[in-house]
């Protein structure tokens, strides 16, 4: 059987992953690189793609032929857009740049009202999903935006790049507030009244399509074999990810998918759009297998990385294992924050802590401040397990589904209090691992590709086998 590189890029940063079902090796880890220029926050998407070919070099040189596939996964909403030859026309947006704020509602208004939209693409009103980015680009660059004759989300990007083919997989598309998940398409009649042209959006293929091999030139640098094959992955991470919860057959599989985000939610056959739905912010997704990833986006680590990064820029060495402890010696300290509140999307900024807005939002809310680290702590991560406990709730009164346990997968499974803490709030056992979910998961979709596993059922299975999972009780 044949081992398979999962390229997974997250926020903060990515890897080239070489596995199997059994084990997973990280080969090369990079920070998912950002920058700032004259005000716009912009992904640097060329340093990314030699980072990308870096950790490819070094997967092919340590394993060769016993490499049979490739395949790429990434956080939603963002894009590149292309000329009719096939070169970038502009710079890539970071889903946090500003650029985007006030437009939900103008872009509702036009569209004929909130209702209408969340009818025809199931999709959570955020600042930073694409139709609002796209919207931006015709509004504030419409000069490049006219030049443009593609749409390719930073997934179907970096594989186009690899492949030469260009093509929209379905997760990521579905995440854009552009997609139909009803009629499984494009949403035609949103994008021809926001006059968005037609022809930028291009063939949508389903989880575990192969694209292609790789380009011959990307191939010799690589030293790459030509049998190995591009596979669009469920490219959407949360998508690759919920393909890895070890969930028992039959269970109803309700996740979180951990990480700078917290993806909570659960697999359905068809989409809710009621107003309910509409109302509590939950999203209507498509899963690697078809299905609808039922799920409401709810800040996640971000919120803690961003205190770190501030206390780090300040010269003070932050260990983990020390925050846990402070912690847990804090946990008599009774405020906590809301993490769905959007105070807490931007990054750091001059005069803009997130420090300084936690401060504030337990002050206008009555309680005592944070006064350290540990505290600081203890307001993000019971902010994050009461968020939680109230979504399931929700979540519970608009599907009826009968739920008793919670898996919480990927890197932020790893958190042990917020584990535990989540357990206690929701009053639901809670399973947490794999760790690695979304390059598992991702290497799962690659694997049915390729005929090496019959069902996703089955992948599943084997990851319960496999990898190691905690449980801890309310």
């Amino acid at each position: 059987m044949k081992k398979h590189i999962a390229i997974d890029l997250g926020a903060s940063n990515g890897r080239v992953i070489v596995g199997d079902l059994q084990e997973c090796t990280v080969v090369h880890r990079f920070v998912t690189q950002n920058e700032v220029i004259l005000g716009e926050l912009h992904w640097n998407l060329i340093g990314l793609f030699a980072e990308i070919k870096l950790g490819l070099k070094k997967a092919f040189s340590l394993y060769g032929d016993k490499i049979g596939s490739i395949g790429i996964d990434t956080w939603g909403v963002d894009y590149g857009l292309f000329d009719s030859n096939g070169s970038l026309v502009s710079l890539c947006y970071h889903y946090r740049d500003a650029r985007t704020d006030g437009l939900i509602d103008i872009v509702s208004e036009r569209l004929g009202g909130k209702e209408r939209v969340f009818a025809e693409t199931g999709i959570a009103f955020q600042p930073f999903n694409t139709l609002y980015q796209l919207a931006a680009m015709q509004r504030d660059r419409n000069e490049v935006f006219k030049v443009a004759k593609h749409y390719l989300s930073v997934p179907d990007l970096l594989a186009y790049w690899l492949t030469g083919v260009m093509k929209n997989e379905r997760t990521h598309a579905s995440t854009t507030q552009l997609y139909n998940p009803f009629t499984k398409t494009w949403a035609w009649d949103l994008i021809d009244e926001m006059q968005f042209p037609r022809e930028l959006f291009g063939e949508i293929v389903d989880s575990g399509t192969v694209l292609g091999p790789l380009v011959e030139s990307v191939r010799y640098e690589l030293k790459a074999g030509k049998e190995v094959m591009v596979i669009a992955s469920a490219a959407h991470d949360t998508a690759s990810a919920v393909s890895a919860v070890p969930v028992v057959e039959g269970e109803v599989p309700l996740y979180i998918s951990s990480g700078t985000w917290s993806l909570l939610g659960v697999e359905l056959e068809k989409p809710i759009v009621s107003k309910q739905a509409l109302e509590n912010g939950f999203t209507n997704e498509i899963a690697s297998n078809g299905k609808v990833r039922f799920l409401k986006n709810i800040m996640g680590m971000w919120i803690q990385q961003e205190c770190v990064r501030h206390w780090e820029n300040q010269g003070e060495t932050i260990s983990w294992k020390e925050l846990d402890e402070q912690t847990l010696l804090c946990q008599a300290y009774s405020g906590f924050i809301d993490p769905t509140d959007n105070r807490f999307l931007k990054p750091n900024g001059y005069g803009n802590l997130m420090v300084d807005r936690i401060d504030t939002w337990c002050e206008e809310h009555d309680m005592q401040k944070p006064s350290s680290k540990g505290e600081y702590m203890v307001a993000i991560y019971r902010g994050l397990a009461k968020a939680y406990a109230i979504s399931v709730k929700q979540l519970v009164e608009i599907t009826g589904l009968p739920v008793t346990s919670l898996y919480i997968i990927g890197g932020g499974c790893k958190n042990t209090i917020l584990d535990q803490w989540t357990a206690t709030e929701t009053g639901l056992q809670v399973y947490a691992g794999p760790v690695e979910a979304t390059a598992l998961g991702n290497i799962v979709v690659q694997m049915l590709a390729v005929g090496e596993l019959d069902s996703l059922s089955a992948g599943r299975k084997a990851l319960r086998v496999e990898q190691k999972v905690k449980c801890f009780h309310p």
